[in-house]
């Protein structure tokens, strides 16, 4: 085994990425994806739930409770991992989002509902931009895009998941049965985490920590120039506050700044679209005229379709650059829901609703993975914080923007060119993000342009 390699000023090269980090994020993401995504499911439940008596733009404001606290929590979680790492951020994340999911399931109003969505949110803001930058920093360059896909193609399980087990529990108990099922974390993922997934070797030689970085670097056969570890308890003594101030001044330097804007107004129009989408596509295909079992089904289609579709994308990104990719798969986006506004057979419905989740939630995850290689190692989480956290004004806006235009009396066509939009705009955005040699990142950085 090999300890003595240079790491380069990019970050830490790997020879292999270890299974337990990958495996642990996955399933964590695949928890979190049912717990964010299902809200779609039970939508149409709420609305008929005669005790709360909700409108379809109250429904829509409940469900953009969870994406603002995700806005929040995206926004902490860079300054949260600086104080207590990346793994123990990680464990607080999924407890927090576990704990809310089940009062969500005996809430007693639709104010209790609302804040305990909230806290899921919050949970899940702070685990992905953490999941994202430790898949990074332990995956070798050439597999950094396809690993962050396998995990965050565990969003898209989870929502498939969901929309599953929807069919069966929903028409006969329910919105309280879905919320209830969100208590596995708890039970399934917790103790894997807090027994096999390691901290960051950066956050351990941030913090001068040098005996437990060799550590995790001989447990998992990292390639790391230990010279490199010795020697980082001189930047400790900076302080943290230093620290942020040197990533803040990275982020939004004037080499980066135009990069992290419009990476921020793509998140946002993503999220716009992916958030609006799930909590929404099963009310407007009953809108449309399919009963209720067979518009579950289509959110269970749109969420296999992100994941196979993220899984066929990703490599592609790795071999030709994210820019071209992440553009595609917003004009799959496009493309897809404008065409089903033309009322297509029911086949074709299926497909392009697959090819909806390639471009939304798998959108999403290949624009995670261009931000997570667009900035250095030790920017790294805060530039996909601050770019979730922006961003997430847009996934607050999608369910509220659906009830709005349910309760306008808006057809079903003019509600899918509705969502059409800002996905064409986001393929714009995208194609306008500078090149590496304009950023001036150092050689290696790993941006795809």
């Amino acid at each position: 085994m090999q300890t003595s390699t240079t790491a380069t000023g990019a970050g830490l090269n790997v020879r292999r990425t270890p299974r337990a980090v990958l495996a642990l994020s996955f399933a964590a993401l695949a928890l979190e994806g049912y717990d964010l995504i299902m809200y779609g499911t039970v939508v149409p439940s709420l609305l008929s739930y005669q005790a709360w008596d909700l409108t379809p733009e109250r429904a829509g404001f409940l469900g953009s409770l969870a994406v603002f606290g995700m806005l929040m929590g995206a926004l902490g979680s860079g300054a949260l991992t600086d104080r207590i790492g990346r793994r123990k951020t990680m464990v607080l994340s999924v407890t927090l989002f576990s704990v809310a999911m089940g009062l969500c399931a005996v809430a007693g109003s639709p104010g209790q509902f609302g804040f305990f969505r909230f806290i899921v949110g919050l949970g899940a803001g702070g685990l992905m931009p953490t999941v994202v930058a430790l898949i990074v920093e332990y995956s070798p360059r050439h597999r950094r895009s396809f690993n962050t896909a396998i995990a965050f193609t565990g969003v898209g399980i989870g929502g498939a998941f969901a929309g599953l087990l929807a069919i069966v529990l929903v028409p006969t108990y329910g919105f309280r049965a879905m919320f209830a099922v969100g208590l596995a974390p708890l039970i399934i993922v917790l103790p894997l985490l807090l027994r096999h997934l390691p901290e960051s070797v950066e956050y351990l030689r941030a913090r001068g920590r040098t005996e437990e970085a060799r550590a995790v670097i001989e447990r998992h056969g990292l390639e790391v120039d230990l010279e490199s570890v010795d020697g980082s308890a001189a930047a400790v003594a900076a302080g943290g506050t230093t620290q942020r101030r040197t990533q803040m001044r990275t982020i939004l330097g004037k080499e980066l700044l135009a990069t992290t804007l419009l990476f921020w107004v793509a998140t946002f129009l993503c999220l716009l679209v992916l958030f609006g989408a799930n909590a929404w596509l099963p009310a407007l295909m009953v809108k449309a005229g399919y009963g209720l079992g067979s518009a579950l089904s289509f959110l269970l289609v749109l969420n296999l379709g992100a994941v196979f579709g993220t899984l066929a994308a990703s490599p592609l990104a790795d071999r030709f650059g994210s820019k071209p990719v992440v553009a595609a798969a917003f004009l799959a986006a496009a493309g897809s829901l404008s065409l089903l506004a033309l009322h297509p057979p029911t086949a074709v419905v299926y497909l392009l609703v697959a090819i909806a989740g390639v471009g939304t939630t798998g959108t999403q995850i290949l624009v995670n993975t261009y931000v997570g290689t667009s900035y250095p190692t030790d920017s790294r989480a805060t530039a996909l914080g601050l770019s979730l956290g922006v961003g997430r004004l847009g996934g607050v806006l999608g369910p509220i923007y659906g009830g709005y235009l349910l309760a306008t009396g808006l057809s079903a066509s003019g509600q899918f060119y509705a969502y059409a939009a800002p996905a064409l705009v986001g393929c714009l955005v995208i194609l306008a993000i500078p090149g590496a040699k304009r950023t001036g990142l150092p050689a290696g950085t790993g941006t795809h342009a």
